[in-house]
């Protein structure tokens, strides 16, 4: 009852419907699938990154644990190693005896990489070195050492120097010396005051006074070091740019670049570094105590995309080209069903005209003639020969229609056998002469081949006369339709020649000197129901099957046919297996 009142609809607007119909249905469709391939997609990604951040919070952890282990270490220093000399009692003498510190030593390798040296300052502000046996000053950063000095003497005092301008350089340890290092820290801590040092330092009582003891290192080799041995013991598949940054402070950071040569990983220190490896953050986080003014991050270039999503794009990829291929396919169905509906409305309007025509001339003659108006014996004979032309015109008409829904049911037996081609001449010359006299044509023969008469052509003679009166009706309709004033015009050619590209082939051209037809109406002149006119505003006679029933006809006949636009007219180019009874 829904559809009651609703009027049927053109064909513009079924299709129009169709195309609303296949696009909500297509969107139907790809939403999920793409909303599904997007999300999981992201949910790879997103898994992708958590392998590297798990690996980079790895790293953050063992750098903070191996720097702790390197403080510890250090936190193991005797507090009066940090003299020149150590007093050692001996138990067993009982006497105390004066040893070079450990510390003092300057030719062994050091133990901290990128140390300067090691200091010690007391309450009253004198600085010395383990290196230097004497209280390092001012006076004596300025002083030259003798002549008579030897090298090592030289090395060890320019130590002491270096180390004593580094120390008092930083504001914290002059604010803990003007405190008179009330603070007890007996582990190690770290100042950053100094830009290109870093201070270890700790507070402890020697003899009963506060002593602040410590070392020097260059940040740089320092810190590049430990991570750079660090980063060795990693594993990532791509390269990684790790930056170390002081929190809230100007200094430049520190990059290591993380690659893979040949399977082994290779830690660089770019001066300049590539902004794409900046495009994706993995982790950042700031190290613990006593590091707390450094923080590090890793980042990389955009991360790799994994086989299993590459599989999963492409099978999602060839899944919506199969939906898209499907629905245009649908699609195009469906156009075709409605191009076909209005077709058959048009054959009907075309059988309706064609018989309505006939029919009412035929019973408007049949009835003058019974009721004996027509007198005279030879408009008699003219009404009769029209009586009868009319019927044979219906006949043909049906027997088309019959024969074309013959083949649609596969129900047509057409049984080719090879005749010569002076018989397909005779055949063309008595059976379409009448039709092209009527008409005040010409009918034009040639044989373009030698040895013509030897040759024959596989056709069913019955089958090949249709083939033959179809075409040439329908050449005569069009040209005639279309009012062209020009007589010279007014012929139809057949010419039998050798197919131009196929040996075993015979051709036949059956060419009009119309005005041919357009690049849509060529591609479509052998479609079922197909005319170039509108119905309604028509001016030839026809219903749209004759040339779909000659198409059929050739291909039953295992031949085939093409049409091509000549200037002027048109050639219809019909093709049959041949043979010659003579050698070539």
């Amino acid at each position: 009852m829904l559809f009651k009142n609703k009027r049927l609809l053109n064909h513009s607007q079924r299709l129009k419907r169709l195309q609303v119909s296949a696009i909500l249905f297509l969107l139907l469709l790809l939403t999920p699938l793409s909303s599904l391939l997007y999300f999981s997609y992201q949910q790879s990604e997103q898994s992708r990154l958590s392998e590297y951040e798990q690996e980079a919070s790895n790293l953050a952890r063992v750098i903070n644990r191996k720097l702790f282990r390197k403080l510890s270490v250090s936190n193991q220093l005797a507090t009066d190693a940090f003299n020149y000399y150590r007093y050692i009692h001996n138990p067993v003498t009982k006497q105390t005896q004066q040893v070079l510190s450990p510390l003092a030593q300057i030719h062994k390798e050091p133990m901290i990489h990128g140390l300067v040296g090691y200091f010690q300052i007391d309450g009253q502000g004198q600085f010395n070195s383990p290196v230097w046996p004497y209280v390092v000053s001012e006076d004596d950063i300025h002083s030259v050492p003798g002549d008579k000095q030897t090298l090592e003497l030289i090395t060890r005092h320019k130590t002491a120097t270096t180390v004593y301008q580094a120390v008092f350089k930083s504001n914290e340890i002059t604010q803990h010396l003007q405190s008179g290092l009330a603070q007890n820290e007996k582990l190690f801590n770290i100042i950053f005051d100094v830009p290109e040092y870093l201070i270890f330092y700790r507070i402890v009582t020697l003899v009963d006074k506060p002593v602040m003891q410590g070392y020097v290192v260059e940040r740089d080799p320092y810190l590049h070091q430990q991570v750079a041995e660090i980063l060795e013991l990693r594993s990532f598949n791509v390269p990684i740019l790790v930056t170390l940054k002081e929190v809230n402070q100007l200094n430049e950071d520190k990059y290591f670049f993380y690659s893979l040569v040949d399977g082994e990983p290779l830690i660089e220190r770019p001066t300049d570094i590539d902004k794409s490896y900046t495009q994706q953050l993995i982790f950042e986080t700031t190290l613990h105590w006593p590091y707390r003014n450094y923080a590090i991050s890793l980042s990389s270039a955009a991360l790799p995309i994994e086989n299993a999503v590459i599989y999963s794009a492409i099978f999602n990829a060839i899944l919506i080209l199969a939906i898209l291929f499907a629905c245009y396919g649908f699609y195009r169905f469906s156009v075709k069903q409605l191009e076909l509906g209005e077709e058959r409305l048009n054959f009907i309007s075309s059988v309706s005209h064609e018989l309505k025509t006939p029919l009412t001339s035929i019973k408007m003659y049949s009835e003058m003639l019974k009721s004996g108006a027509i007198v005279s014996e030879a408009h008699k004979g003219e009404y009769y020969e029209f009586i009868c032309s009319e019927s044979e015109r219906l006949a043909r008409l049906i027997n088309n229609i019959l024969q074309l829904s013959a083949f649609g049911r596969n129900q047509q037996n057409v049984e080719p056998e090879y005749t010569k081609l002076t018989v397909l001449q005779d055949i063309i010359r008595s059976k379409t002469s009448s039709l092209i006299e009527k008409h005040n044509f010409d009918q034009i023969l040639s044989m373009e081949m030698a040895h013509f008469e030897d040759i024959q052509a596989l056709v069913e003679p019955d089958a090949f006369t249709q083939i033959v009166i179809n075409i040439t009706d329908n050449a005569i309709k069009f040209f005639e339709s279309a009012k062209i004033e020009d007589s010279s015009r007014r012929k139809v050619d057949f010419i039998f020649r050798k197919h131009p590209k196929l040996k075993d082939m015979v051709q036949l051209e059956i060419r009009d000197y119309g005005n041919g037809i357009s690049k849509e109406q060529e591609e479509k002149i052998f479609d079922l129901f197909y005319r170039g006119e509108n119905e309604l505003t028509r001016n030839s006679q026809g219903t749209g099957i004759g040339l779909s029933l000659v198409q059929e006809l050739v291909l039953a006949q295992q031949g085939e046919i093409q049409v091509q636009n000549r200037h002027p007219g048109l050639a219809m180019l019909i093709s049959f297996p041949m043979k010659t009874t003579i050698a070539e």
